[in-house]
Parts: structure tokens; C-alpha cells; sequence
């Protein structure tokens, strides 16, 4: 059923990630500023005219403002703890990541692929800002593709979940399948599991395949799905680590 204040939310969203003001959404579209207040606080909609309008100005589409269900959620099949720390056992659908990703085998050795990594890391990532239909809630994810495999089939990527594959000329696209993941969170209880009072989401990784994989009975997945760095907050201090696997 489709919920007004779910709606607020959203186009709020859409426009702080578009770091607009509503003063300066209302001046795009022609409204004053009041109505979009209204909007946002789920008060009021707009009407067929005006959700066209913003749906230009803040690069989403109608249909991805007035989304209100997520039929392509995760679910959630198991749960198992290590001391204080939380393991998921989760079946993630399908997911569309558009971003930019760079590819190993266009560099001459491991360590230049590395370091342009790093490169775009320092840079920032402003050109996720461009990209068309963004999945809400909007989550920065680094993706790590067959970094378990040899080094030269190794690709990265600084991308975003969004709905359709036509994005922006520039904009890489990647199409993760679904898969059953392990998913853990950055939390001081899963970084004490590796004797530290704090972990980045990427050491989660080698503790996951190197120990509780299999400790529970888990290989990696041959699906083609793809480790998952997930943020929860805009400074990419804290989120969750999901690999991608199958039971042996």
C-alpha cells in the first residue's frame, strides 16, 4: 500500500544526495517552497506534473520515487554467533551495480591495479552522483570481484545498487546474481574475534573464508556473485561484509 510519508522520505533522500537545498529544488520546478516541505513530510503529494519535474531535476525515476515496496529484499535464513559477533546466513537477489570498476588485466602487474585503486579512493567518488535510478536506502559498496581467484581475473569496483542498466556514458555496470551470503557487520565484536577493538569491512573477508567458513560448512559460491563491502555511513567507517557462498 503505498505510504505518503514513505515518499517524503525518499525524495528527502534524493535530494540531500543531490545536495540540493529545497529552496533550490522548489526554484527548479516551479513550486514554492512550502509545497516541498509538505511533500517531504509526507503532508501532501504532488501531483502527475510536478512528480515528472522531480523526477528530472533529481536523476531518479517516477517509479523509483513512488517505489514503496522492496520485492527484491533479502531474506534471512539463519543466524550463528561466535561469541558476541552475528553471522547471517542471507539469499540476496539479483542486483544491478553501476559505478566505476577497474579490471587487472588492463595493467601491467598486481601492484599498479592497486595502486589505481587507491587512487580513486583518494580522489572521492562524486561520479556516483551521476548515476540514473538509484535503489534506496542509497549505500556506497565496494565490490570485489574473484579477489579469491588468480590475480590478473581481479576487478574492482566503487558502485551503487540501481534499477536499470542504462546509465550515464562512463558508467560502469555490473550484474551480481543471486546468491546466499554470509553477511557480518563491523561492530567491536566481530573485530575482537580477530584480537582488535575495530576492523574495516575488507578484514572480514579472510576472517569469514579462513575460519568460519569452514567451521559451519560453507565454500564459495561459483554463481559468479561477488564479495560486498556495504556502508552504512556516508564516512565509510562502519557497515557489513557479505561473501558469497554455498553449502558443501
Amino acid at each position: 500500500m503505498f505510504n505518503q510519508k514513505d515518499f517524503g522520505k525518499r525524495l528527502r533522500e534524493f535530494r540531500k544526495r543531490k545536495n540540493l537545498t529545497q529552496k533550490e529544488v522548489a526554484a527548479k520546478i516551479g513550486v514554492s517552497e512550502q509545497a516541498l516541505s509538505k511533500w517531504e513530510n509526507g503532508e501532501c503529494l504532488p501531483d502527475v506534473y510536478n512528480l515528472k519535474l522531480l523526477a528530472l531535476v533529481l536523476n531518479a525515476s517516477v517509479d523509483c520515487l513512488l517505489d514503496t515496496e522492496n520485492e527484491t529484499a533479502e531474506k534471512v535464513i539463519e543466524t550463528v554467533k561466535v561469541g558476541g559477533a552475528v553471522f547471517d546466513i542471507v539469499e540476496k537477489p539479483a542486483a544491478i551495480l553501476a559505478g566505476k570498476i577497474i579490471y587487472a588485466k588492463e595493467f601491467s602487474d598486481i601492484s599498479d591495479f592497486n595502486s589505481a585503486i587507491d587512487a580513486i579512493a583518494a580522489e572521492g567518488e562524486a561520479f556516483l552522483d551521476l548515476l540514473t535510478d538509484t535503489v534506496l536506502p542509497i549505500n556506497d559498496i565496494h565490490l570485489s570481484v574473484n579477489f579469491w581467484r588468480s590475480e590478473k581475473s581481479r576487478a574492482y569496483g566503487f558502485v551503487r545498487e540501481v534499477l536499470t542498466e542504462c546509465q550515464p556514458e562512463g558508467i560502469d555496470v555490473f550484474k551480481n546474481p543471486a546468491s546466499l551470503y554470509i553477511r557480518a557487520y563491523t561492530n567491536k565484536s566481530t573485530a575482537q574475534l580477530m584480537s582488535k577493538e575495530e576492523c574495516e569491512i575488507w578484514e572480514l573477508f579472510a576472517y569469514i573464508r579462513e575460519y568460519f567458513m569452514p567451521a559451519h560448512g560453507f565454500a564459495m559460491a561459483e554463481n559468479g556473485a561477488q564479495e560486498l563491502e556495504i556502508f552504512d555511513t556516508f564516512e565509510h567507517k562502519t557497515g557489513y561484509a557479505y561473501m558469497p557462498v554455498m553449502p558443501r
